[in-house]
């Protein structure tokens, strides 16, 4: 299948300079350090399955914006034949990375592992704008730390109480002002009473005969934003004769930065992350959140080039399970009752994308 949408990389230095031809000298791409494998990218036949598949592609419409055409980019970056710029780092910034896509190839490409070496490469060579930079700066430097993101559930609190939300989302106003800070209200949680409290101590018992010991992971954003699905995780545990282990210790899983390319806080918080459940002798560490549990199950890789923490990354991850994938795995032994005592109950399930296709449960 031809590649549909035709660009000319001789000429993409940038939007506003299209017309300029550069030499491959004057390229900047993307450096020696793990760069997309191209051996990997080589398994990509172009047959375009990806493409139904892939929400990015859908809603832009783009060749650009898929996986096929992403992989054409990293290919043409790794060869010399194209810049690493912002007409082409836009559409490695515009993937969900859901990974769909890996689940649906018939030949096996492993995107998973290429988008994630360029991430990192785009975040080491790509110079972004003040504008970026600013709002990245705050999202990585407030989200992955717990202590710091508290604070904020104050003016949230008021924000909603007060109806300032619901007045701001009628008029309009935050969405002319910026797009982005609008997106990111109209998936804020409802903040309660309840958020401000932290009510897990460090070590719950088991109900009943013992099982085992296994370690929650409460993450950065759930525990402040959606403790009550920690608090329910637990209950469940320890309800089917686990005893559950949280080290206050803990703190982000990495999730956040390792998923945008930002390469020393990855690994600093994931080094955290082990050395938290170090002396806990716990069975299995248990995640309830998707996208953390994919992270989590890839210390080993990400910590890979660390010789004192690589196999500890490793054994880590071996311990690592989604909370259904461990229920399902060792069996319910507490007895259930209906959710309604008479009648149909219709329920909705979301099978989250990187737990179908990351973490392949």
């Amino acid at each position: 299948m031809q590649i549909s949408e035709k660009i000319d990389l001789k000429t993409a230095n940038s939007p506003t300079e299209e017309k300029t031809p550069l030499t491959h000298s004057s390229f900047i791409g993307f450096d020696p350090k793990n760069p997309p494998d191209p051996k990997l990218i080589d398994t990509c036949v172009h047959c375009g399955f990806c493409l139904s598949t892939c929400p990015s592609y859908r809603v832009i419409g783009k060749e650009m914006a898929s996986p096929r055409g992403r992989i054409y980019l990293m290919d043409a970056i790794n060869e010399g034949e194209a810049p690493l710029n912002q007409a082409t780092a836009q559409h490695f910034d515009s993937c969900l990375g859901c990974l769909a896509c890996v689940s649906t190839c018939p030949s096996g490409v492993q995107y998973d592992k290429l988008i994630s070496a360029t991430r990192h490469q785009v975040e080491r060579n790509y110079e972004r704008n003040l504008g970026d930079n600013i709002l990245r700066s705050l999202i990585f430097n407030l989200f992955p730390y717990p202590t710091r993101l508290r604070p904020l559930l104050i003016p949230v609190f008021l924000y909603q109480k007060l109806g300032l939300q619901k007045l701001i989302r009628q008029t309009g106003l935050l969405k002319n002002i910026s797009p982005r800070l609008a997106a990111m209200d109209s998936i804020l949680p409802e903040v309660t009473v309840e958020s401000f409290r932290n009510t897990l101590p460090d070590i719950i018992p088991a109900q009943g005969e013992k099982r085992g010991r296994v370690g929650v992971i409460l993450g950065c954003v759930q525990r402040i934003f959606f403790n009550p699905v920690n608090e329910a995780t637990v209950r469940v545990l320890t309800a089917n004769g686990y005893e559950v282990i949280i080290p206050k210790s803990q703190g982000c899983c990495a999730a956040l930065p390792e998923h945008q390319g930002q390469t020393a806080q990855a690994q600093t918080l994931a080094r955290q992350m082990i050395d938290s459940f170090a002396e806990t002798g716990v069975d299995a560490i248990i995640i309830n959140a998707a996208g953390c549990g994919h992270t989590l199950k890839e210390y080993g890789h990400i910590l890979a080039d660390d010789p004192t923490y690589r196999e500890k990354a490793k054994a880590f991850a071996n311990k690592v399970k989604d909370a259904q994938e461990f229920l399902a795995n060792v069996g319910l032994t507490t007895k259930l009752s209906p959710l309604v005592e008479e009648g149909e109950l219709t329920i909705v399930y979301q099978d989250a994308c990187h737990l179908l296709h990351g973490q392949k449960n």
